[in-house]
């Protein structure tokens, strides 16, 4: 493949990149000035142009596929493949019925249904097919069936923007009997009379900012908490006892929680506890206390009890102490015990807390994901648990709490799949200060180390989340390809505990790019893969990840870079407060009107360190839509690379004018959206 100036060289001909206009634009801070020219594109309300290149590019990049010849239309219908047509999801337990979702061949979206328990009647409660009709994008937000099971909320987005429409829907006519508020966040909340519910507030910054409580009838509608502070969203959920409704107010690194009486008869939400700084906590009740898991006495947490109406840090009972070894996740009540989720070695694993005493669930695999499933009863005797690895399918549990066995009830059918013909590996990879980084590997028996196989290393490392060796059915056709796959637990992540996802954020962050960079030349030097044939990909903060990694990467080790919704202007996006996150994240970057942050983010930030030299192959994915990373910071950094790359490889731009941070919804359009990736890897990698 050449390049020619402003054209590239694929097999049928020579194409033109869109050449977009250059508009000066200065930013003074710091006594520094920060010039950018492509500050204009975020103007596409007013600036032509703007949609004018998103759909040229997007031309471009079809033209490119279609150039492939017949690979997209073949992975897409691999991909496909390992989809049923039609089934149904594994039924849980709700008091007198079970739910359940079923998909139909042709159909991109489920249709919810239910099944009564003694007379075994099915009743269909949502079918989003129809909701669909007439939009090119879909997400229903919420699934809420009110306390009698008589009513169903269920929230709307058709953009992808994240903004949410409110319905009501009586299932014993199957009629709408409010339309609720609109543009509200995603996930509302039933009172216990299945007729009151809270709802949360946009702000015109798109942020969930103030709780609603109102009724069916519209008969009144109260505001009972706002949260002034750009740096904390809210949200609602139900206590499992159904005692209490909980209003989570969250920061980046701190938060608190308040609560209502779940029977309506006090709508003033009482505080827990107070925000501190750098303390978080989330809470459950069981009757007559609170349970709190928080890290006020470990960075690991720790699970406490304390009285409702005398909720106190100080007196309150410590369940389990945090420990270096184990960095405690989640926890579930019910009537009879508790499930208590932590993380060693970087594994998830739990246990059952019953009567004083602790049973630890085991599992096979050294590589794995194990976490709660649909538990919805709070009187029961059973746990329900999904398990899956990268060689198993998602596999659903019953754990029995008298007997302590676990009981296999359903696994997810992925037709053609045969594991035994995949090999996983867990290792670790030397960053650049010592730290040893985790890394799950699998490949295809019968792909050899030492010979030049094609690989993509995969990571994310922000906010704490880690990327688990979960299933994922799409890749075996890269697998089936001869490519080896790689997960980088990169710092940022808390993978190895809240310690790795500290050192991974603020005034460390550059550690997660060093980290990832070291698990791509781990693969080099230990045979998986070669120099050249190293694919890297990300989305989200995971974008960033990979446009700092490519900067990083002078050695052109990495052939091909996929930055999917990437947050990749992260200097330019974090002085501007007008976004919907950035106030939130000042905890998770740091503020840059602080001279101290903004240096060390101007230090790594993508956008602002590209340079004149060669970079590998690049396909950056936006979601026009999107309030998370706006549509524009892929854009930009799309031609800021091809201004100045010096190498011959492509550098390509695609958005989707539809939807917003999760691309396509429908399921075979998500299908189509991995097959235009894996077509851009497997030939840029050749």
């Amino acid at each position: 493949m050449c390049r020619f100036g402003d054209t590239f060289f694929i097999s049928g001909g020579i194409m033109e990149y869109p050449k977009p206009k250059k508009v000066s634009h200065e930013t003074k801070i710091h006594d520094q000035i920060l010039t950018d020219d492509y500050f204009w594109m975020r103007n596409r309300e007013s600036d032509d142009d703007v949609m004018k290149l998103l759909n040229a590019e997007n031309d471009l990049f079809k033209t490119y596929l279609k150039n492939k010849g017949n690979l997209k239309e073949t992975i897409f219908e691999e991909l496909k493949s390992r989809e049923l047509q039609t089934y149904e999801t594994c039924p849980y337990p709700h008091d007198d019925y079970e739910y359940y979702e079923r998909y139909e061949e042709g159909k991109d979206y489920p249709i919810h249904l239910r099944r009564h328990l003694k007379s075994g009647e099915v009743q269909v409660c949502l079918d989003e097919n129809e909701l669909a009709k007439g939009h090119d994008f879909l997400d229903v937000g919420a699934f809420d069936i009110s306390p009698c099971h008589r009513y169903l909320i269920y929230t709307v987005d058709y953009n992808g923007d994240e903004l949410y429409d409110l319905y009501i829907l009586d299932l014993s006519t199957n009629k709408i009997v409010q339309e609720g508020p609109k543009k509200i966040s995603y996930s509302p909340c039933w009172f216990n009379d299945s007729k009151t519910y809270a709802y949360i507030e946009m702000d015109e910054n798109l942020r969930p900012y103030k709780i609603h409580v109102t009724d069916m009838e519209n008969s009144f509608d109260k505001v009972v908490y706002t949260e002034d502070s750009g740096e904390y969203f809210l949200s609602l959920e139900e206590t499992m006892d159904h005692q209490y409704i909980l209003i989570n107010v969250s920061g980046s690194s701190n938060n608190s929680v308040l609560y209502m009486k779940a029977d309506a008869s006090d709508l003033n939400p009482i505080e827990i506890f107070p925000k501190e700084d750098k303390i978080e906590y989330s809470v459950e009740s069981d009757g007559d206390d609170f349970i709190v898991l928080t890290n006020k006495f470990h960075e690991n947490f720790s699970l406490l009890r304390t009285p409702i109406m005398t909720p106190s840090y100080k007196d309150a009972k410590v369940i389990i102490e945090g420990t270096k070894e184990n960095y405690l996740t989640n926890f579930n009540t019910f009537k009879d015990f508790m499930v208590l989720h932590y993380r060693t070695k970087g594994l998830n694993r739990f246990a059952i807390l019953k009567d004083e005493k602790r049973i630890e669930a085991s599992f096979p695999e050294d590589a794995y994901f194990v976490g709660g499933g649909d538990n919805a009863n709070y009187e029961t005797k059973v746990f329900r648990y999904e398990y899956s690895s990268l060689t198993t399918p998602t596999t659903t549990f019953d754990y029995d709490i008298e007997s302590g066995e676990s009981k296999k009830i359903h696994q997810k059918e992925v037709p053609g799949f045969d594991q035994s013909k995949y090999e996983v590996e867990r290792t670790f990879a030397p960053s650049h200060d010592g730290a040893m980084v985790p890394m799950t590997i699998i490949k295809a028996k019968t792909t050899k180390k030492g010979d030049p196989n094609k690989c993509l290393l995969y990571g994310y490392g922000s906010y704490s989340m880690s990327i688990h060796p979960w299933f994922n059915r799409n890749i075996i056709s890269l697998l089936d390809r001869g490519f080896v796959y790689a997960i980088g637990h990169i710092r940022g992540s808390s993978t190895l505990g809240r310690h790795w996802y500290e050192n991974g954020k603020f005034l460390y962050k550059k550690n997660t790019f060093e980290d990832f960079y070291a698990c791509g030349k781990f693969l080099i030097n230990e045979g998986y893969t070669v120099k050249g044939k190293l694919g890297i990909m990300g989305g989200s903060a995971g974008g960033m990840l990979v446009g700092a990694t490519i900067n990083l990467d002078k050695e052109n080790l990495i052939g091909a870079a996929v930055a999917d919704v990437p947050f990749v202007d992260v200097l330019n996006t974090m002085l501007d407060d007008t976004l919907p996150l950035t106030k939130l994240e000042y905890e998770e970057w740091g503020n840059p009107n602080d001279k101290e942050y903004f240096d060390y983010m101007k230090s790594y930030c993508p956008y602002t360190n590209l340079e004149k030299r060669e970079y590998p192959a690049v396909l950056a994915i936006g979601g026009l839509n999107d309030p998370r990373v706006t549509y524009w910071e892929p854009m930009k950094w799309t031609y800021k690379l091809r201004d100045l790359a010096t190498d011959s490889r492509v550098k390509l731009l695609w958005t989707n004018m539809e939807a917003g941070h999760a691309g396509a919804s429908g399921r075979f359009e998500a299908f189509k959206e991995v097959a235009d990736i894996y077509t851009f890897l497997i030939n840029e990698l050749e």
